[in-house]
């Protein structure tokens, strides 16, 4: 529920390595920590809207908060209310600027309620007959963006009574409250990245099957629009309980949530949230004809460990969310397919990496200074990213560098990271001084020649 560990809340994450030289991953100082957020909103299919209030609960960390600012563009507040503390309101250069009468007392909980409706022009995805919201989770809900900054989230949805929801975390109830509305009351009560926050609704059929005490579910739009069968979402979903098998080995713990459902919906889709992804049925329709093409299945499940559990600190780490990702993609074609199919995978990184070459979109794959969201390079974070992790597997060898990715995930799950913190596990493990090949693989911009 905290930004990071009470280790981290100085300016500069310090190690020394086994040279004696010191290392250092810049983090911004916290100032506030969002803890819970309890949203009451209702969706509009026809004028693309949300709208309702969201309860934000917080605390000051540090002295002298008297400010709170969201992203306010396509959005018309009706009001901000609070019971603790005398507050105004007003916009600027599309931004809700909150201001307190006094300063927060710090590790003082307090509440704000935002009453408002949202028109997004991201953030949310709207079909005739479903709808979902995705990443920009700042554009829909009155939220901050802060990357590490989780917290839980709680969700009542008022919607068709012909529609299924999809939410983080475990449905509580589903209460009627006229002929043809329902409210779907949805919680993920371990905090996470707001990012993952998120849900969808639609006309959806469903397939479910329980595997280990989990249930996993697999929605999709009837076969007339969607084009596919419930033998079809079996069949292109028939490996996720070897998946989470195979994450579960790797990270050293369980699947975070007791449920996972993966929601088919229109088009190209790939996006991961608590408890739940996104995919387009475009994919699905490529998986069933060719069977290791699921690398979105996996891809989105592995975030479940490695970006909604174990997060990047900010997004000069950003690697550690994607690359790792990438990488584990081609680790489990590889457990699935053989060695053929992981050499694919790496292939098509290091292709991806050429081409940025080529076009001079060259940079580090992590960055000592904080960068913003906008700033990053993606083709390095996600596809230099995986080179990385694949050559750190070749140069230790591959009992050591799994034993040192575990070591890596149990020491910070439920954590914020950075590089540093990625590091100091692969050296704790392998007994080796990693400091050149991390000075120059990822705080430099070489770029690695790989023949596979």
């Amino acid at each position: 529920m905290h930004v990071i560990s009470s280790i981290r809340m100085l300016f500069v994450v310090w190690f020394v390595s086994f040279n004696g030289v010191a290392q250092t991953d810049v983090i911004t100082p916290v100032k506030v920590d969002f803890l819970h957020y309890k949203a009451d909103l209702a969706a509009n299919v026809n004028a693309k809207s949300i709208s309702g209030r969201v309860d934000i609960k917080f605390i000051a960390k540090i002295e002298g908060v008297d400010e709170l600012a969201f992203v306010s563009k396509n959005k018309t507040i009706y009001s901000v209310l609070s019971r603790q503390v005398k507050l105004t309101h007003h916009i600027n250069n599309e931004k809700l600027i909150i201001n307190f009468k006094e300063p927060l007392i710090i590790n003082k909980p307090y509440t704000i309620t935002v009453e408002y409706q949202a028109t997004p022009e991201r953030g949310l995805k709207v079909f005739d007959d479903h709808l979902f919201t995705v990443y920009h989770t700042k554009n829909w809900l009155i939220s901050h963006s802060e990357v590490a900054d989780k917290a839980s989230f709680e969700l009542l949805l008022t919607h068709n009574v012909k529609l299924i929801s999809v939410g983080n975390g475990q449905l509580l109830s589903k209460r009627k409250i006229s002929k043809s509305k329902v409210i779907s009351h949805w919680l993920q009560d371990s905090a996470m990245p707001v990012y993952t926050f998120g849900f969808a609704l639609g006309k959806f059929e469903q397939v479910q099957h329980t595997y280990k005490g989990l249930q996993l579910s697999y929605l999709y739009r009837e076969q007339s629009t969607s084009g596919l069968s419930k033998k079809d979402i079996e069949r292109a979903f028939t490996d996720v309980p070897d998946m989470i098998d195979f994450f579960e080995s790797k990270a050293g713990f369980s699947l975070p949530n007791q449920a996972y459902r993966y929601v088919v919906v229109k088009g190209y889709m790939a996006q991961e949230a608590a408890g739940f992804s996104l995919v387009g049925e475009k994919y699905v329709h490529t998986v069933l004809d060719e069977v290791n093409e699921n690398w979105f299945i996996a891809h989105e499940l592995a975030h479940e460990w490695w970006g909604n559990n174990i997060t990047c600190a900010n997004f000069s780490h950003f690697w550690l969310n994607e690359g790792l990702v990438q990488f584990l993609v081609a680790a489990y074609k590889e457990h699935l397919f053989g060695e053929s199919a992981y050499k694919k995978e790496i292939n098509i990184a290091i292709a991806r990496v050429n081409r940025a070459v080529k076009e001079q979109r060259v940079s580090p794959v992590a960055f000592k200074a904080v960068i913003n969201e906008k700033d990053i390079n993606r083709t390095m974070a996600y596809s230099k990213g995986a080179l990385v992790f694949y050559m750190l597997r070749e140069q230790l060898g591959n009992d050591v560098f799994w034993q040192a990715l575990k070591f890596y995930s149990m020491r910070n799950k439920h954590s914020s990271v950075t590089t540093s913190d990625l590091k100091k596990a692969f050296e704790q493990v392998s007994e080796q001084d990693l400091t050149p090949f991390f000075n120059r693989w990822v705080y430099g911009s070489e770029i690695p020649i790989l023949k596979l």
